[in-house]
């Protein structure tokens, strides 16, 4: 439920920065097959390209967090869509597939930049009983995204070009930097100085020393004076919990990444499907994600047991994965894997951010944007070879080999959320 003190729009404006967020995200991949011909690559330039764009959105990660800390989330998740959405503007201009590379890696910085700070402000406005439903509010609108992205723009760059559908989506996700201005509540600095006043130094002093925090709106009353400190920082990058849920968010990452990043190609350029079609079924993993986000937040938030959740939808996420490739040439029954998946990746995605902001740091409040972008930052950093080894897999063995190690080392990566504390 939201808070009474924030407007619902500020919900709307961060779904609607997240959709076309998730367009900018999916759309070179659901398009490269057009890329491909224009500058005569095959799949192992996509593997690169999706590379590229996942050292960026990875890399970034831990200072989007820090300089949400001292900035506010709110002044960084504008700046992060701003940047990434003038890169993608300027990736249709691109004359070689090394601009394109570059300009991937500039996208994935300002998604970083939105991603921990979104989370964050989300969880604020839904309340801190409902942080799992405010996150699968967030994912069901990455999964709307991943619809528009794989599908709609395949029909976009297959009537308009593929340069055009990039000066589109650019434009698109540049226009919603004025809900998110709009939008957004934010506190004055006269307002956080006075209220700052009024605070007994030994209340702000305890406040400090406790991660169970109130609002987003509390939180930004106190960043003015916000100093970064070392041993802070170090409480959180050294944390065990936030590493093992890196870990095993990594391992989502994987198996959603093979899915959004190669699946169109693989069934348009493999299987020989029709882009469009080969689209669709692509985005049929977010159809289902679009639908269960929700539901998987508010089960979570009244369940719990972040440990159990996390190793039964991996496994059954991983399996999926490996069907893919089996089911090569079951044209008609590869769409159910696909599905399967999309609905168990959901379950990944919700519950790791809902549970690394809910990790004690023993760090002040201001620092939990940090702890989500950490965990966040592990898993797109960690994944930017997948794609790389995957290429390579295909084409020395074939795509059924490829898809069965990407279940393998999705498999790997998901089994240290066994020995998570709950």
């Amino acid at each position: 439920m939201l808070n009474s003190i924030v407007p619902k729009k500020a919900v709307i404006s961060l779904m609607l920065a997240r959709i076309f967020y998730t367009v900018n995200w999916f759309n070179i991949p659901s398009i490269f097959i057009f890329i491909a011909v224009d500058f005569e690559e095959d799949i192992s330039a996509l593997g690169l390209i999706t590379a590229s764009f996942f050292i960026g959105v990875g890399l970034f990660q831990v200072l989007a967090g820090i300089l949400s800390a001292k900035y506010s989330p709110r002044k960084i998740a504008i700046l992060g869509v701003a940047i990434a959405s003038t890169a993608v503007f300027f990736t249709s201009f691109s004359a070689d597939l090394l601009s394109i590379g570059v300009l991937r890696f500039i996208v994935g910085l300002g998604m970083a930049f939105f991603f921990g700070p979104s989370v964050i402000l989300i969880s604020g406005y839904v309340g801190k009983q409902s942080e799992g439903l405010g996150m699968g509010l967030l994912n069901s609108a990455h999964a709307i995204g991943g619809i528009i992205g794989l599908f709609v723009w395949v029909l976009v760059a297959e009537f308009f070009g593929w340069r055009t559908s990039l000066v589109l989506s650019g434009v698109a996700g540049l226009i919603t930097l004025i809900f998110l201005q709009k939008w957004l509540p934010k506190t004055t600095e006269r307002r956080q100085k006075q209220r700052e006043k009024i605070r007994p130094d030994i209340n702000n002093e305890h406040k400090n020393k406790t991660q169970d925090v109130g609002s987003e709106i509390d939180i930004e009353q106190r960043r003015f004076n916000f100093e970064i400190k070392f041993d802070h920082l170090q409480n959180i990058l050294l944390n065990k919990s936030l590493i093992k849920l890196g870990l095993v968010l990594l391992g989502f990452q994987a198996g959603s990444g093979l899915i959004w990043s190669f699946i169109v190609f693989y069934l348009a350029d493999h299987i020989r499907m029709d882009p469009a079609i080969a689209g669709l079924i692509g985005s049929l993993n977010l159809i289902v994600a679009l639908i269960s986000s929700p539901i998987v937040g508010k089960a979570y938030d009244k369940l719990g047991n972040a440990r159990k959740l996390l190793a039964i939808s991996g496994i059954i996420s991983a399996v999926s994965v490996m069907m893919i490739g089996v089911l090569q040439s079951q044209v008609y029954l590869i769409g159910i894997p696909v599905v399967v998946a999309g609905f168990f990746l959901s379950w990944g995605f919700v519950i790791v951010y809902v549970k690394a902001k809910q990790v004690n740091t023993r760090s002040p409040p201001a620092y939990q944007t940090l702890s989500v972008s950490y965990v966040n930052g592990i898993s797109l950093f960690g994944a930017f070879w997948i794609p790389i080894l995957f290429a390579s897999i295909i084409n020395q063995f074939g795509y059924v080999s490829a898809w069965i190690v990407g279940g393998v080392i999705f498999i790997a990566l998901v089994l240290p959320i066994l020995t998570l504390e709950e």
